[in-house]
């Protein structure tokens, strides 16, 4: 077991964590007409847009309070009434994703209790469900906003099931803050393979996979999971935990609706990925279908081929935990050596990572030289710091120095072995000989010939 190492130091000079308040609004993004409301200050939120726009490089509809001095002082439960109320009259969105940040969790701000006053005294905006998220910005990280994002729309709004008679059964996957839009295509076609119906929380495959909409302009979620999948999460017969920090939920959801879960990690090696076909085939009593089987054997052609250069090389990971872990993971199933990680919060599954080093802090504690690593996996602003001295898989939040962000393949057979050419190919490109000349006893030089003369 790895021991963990805290930063101490009072100045962070290159950060990795992000506030959680911008995982919130990515989560909340991943539901169908869904309307993400930053309860504070307009910095926050235009920090946020600008943070998301960069990367996913499609338009974010985040609305903002818009907290001022007077409203910190005072209290600002008039500006959020007041836009709760503007929303749901002006755009009639499915739901509103409250979400505090720092500003508001400081002053105290009562959120629960002023959604709860707005509904009694407009029972007219029923439809719409608002949800209240505690995210302030000096707990956590982009991992944990997103989380208690997703965790918070499950509680408030998965109904008691009705039990009633289904043609097909149903199955629930909590799909972690590392996994992009193209990794929720994948899981969606495995389950699809097995005739299973899919919920998936969130779903940005279907409104930040880079579809054009047909409207100019949308004020809500372009696509998503809707709010009747969500209300019908107590129906399913198992739920799918992609990422170690929806386990929490996956257990409220097994004590609340005796829903049994199976977590498999990132799903980015080939036993997590057999673990969660096995499961899906036991689950329909269906076989698993030729394509998936292939699927795995040209992973295993792609670890023999990668094996030679990748095997017992020294990486670094500078990400959130969850990625971190599945690229510790899919590392170490083909002998790489995984030498420092650097994370943005102490996540249980850190203590069970195959790396050397853990270290909980910024992106100054990276130390290529010192750990002799060749490769370092984290984010564009890590490869400002690295690059061209080191080079730099690109992977987590943001990468806004390259296109096509949420196409990436990470999991299942197909992401794995998409990851481990790309490893493979950067090494490659970057590889020199560092073999030391030989230098011949029987040289001489021109100063030899002028000293002792010819021979």
């Amino acid at each position: 077991m790895v021991t963990v190492k805290k930063q101490n130091s009072p100045l962070v000079t290159q950060p990795l964590k992000t506030s959680p308040a911008t995982g919130a609004t990515l989560a909340s993004l991943g539901f169908q007409r869904t309307i993400p409301l930053m309860h504070g200050s307009q910095g926050c939120g235009a920090f946020t847009k600008i943070y998301l726009i960069q990367h996913l490089r499609e338009p974010i509809p985040l609305q903002n309070t818009a907290i001022d001095q007077v409203s910190a002082v005072m209290g600002g439960d008039e500006n959020l009434n007041d836009a709760l109320h503007l929303l749901c009259e002006k755009q009639s969105p499915d739901m509103i994703a409250v979400m505090t940040t720092g500003l508001t969790e400081m002053q105290g701000s009562d959120i629960y209790r002023v959604i709860a006053t707005f509904k009694k005294q407009h029972p007219q905006f029923e439809a719409t469900r608002i949800v209240s998220i505690h995210t302030p910005d000096f707990t956590g990280s982009m991992q944990t906003g997103y989380v208690q994002a997703a965790d918070a729309i499950i509680r408030q709004l998965v109904a008691p099931p009705v039990k009633r008679d289904r043609q097909r059964k149903q199955v629930n996957v909590l799909c972690s803050v590392g996994c992009t839009a193209a990794d929720v295509e994948t899981l969606r076609r495995y389950i699809e393979a097995f005739e299973l119906d899919a919920v998936f929380i969130p779903d940005l495959s279907q409104s930040l996979d880079g579809h054009l909409a047909g409207e100019d302009y949308a004020p809500t979620s372009t696509g998503g999971t809707s709010v009747l999948e969500v209300e019908m999460m107590s129906e399913s017969d198992l739920t799918l935990v992609i990422g170690p920090s929806f386990e929490p939920t996956a257990k409220w959801l097994q004590a609340r609706f005796d829903i049994p879960y199976l977590q498999s990690g990132m799903g980015m090696t080939i036993a997590q990925t057999d673990q969660l076909i096995m499961a899906l085939s036991e689950l329909s009593g269906l076989p698993v279908p030729a394509w998936i089987s292939r699927a795995r054997k040209r992973l295993q052609d792609a670890m023999i081929d990668s094996h030679f250069l990748l095997s017992n090389e020294r990486f670094v990971i500078g990400l959130e935990p969850d990625l971190a872990a599945g690229y510790c993971q899919l590392l170490d199933s083909v002998g790489a050596q995984v030498v420092q990680v650097v994370t943005t919060i102490d996540a249980p599954v850190l203590k069970t990572l195959p790396a050397l080093a853990v270290q909980v802090g910024d992106l100054s504690q990276i130390d290529m030289p010192g750990s002799e690593a060749k490769l370092l996996i984290s984010n564009t602003h890590a490869a400002q710091i690295t690059e061209p001295d080191y080079p730099v898989l690109r992977a987590g939040y943001p990468c806004f120095d390259q296109f096509g962000n949420m196409d990436i393949r990470q999991l299942g057979y197909e992401g794995c072995r998409e990851r481990l050419f790309a490893l493979a190919n950067l090494l490659l490109r970057h590889h020199t000989d560092e073999v030391k000349p030989h230098i011949s006893r029987y040289r001489f030089s021109a100063e030899d010939v002028v000293h002792q003369g010819a021979a």
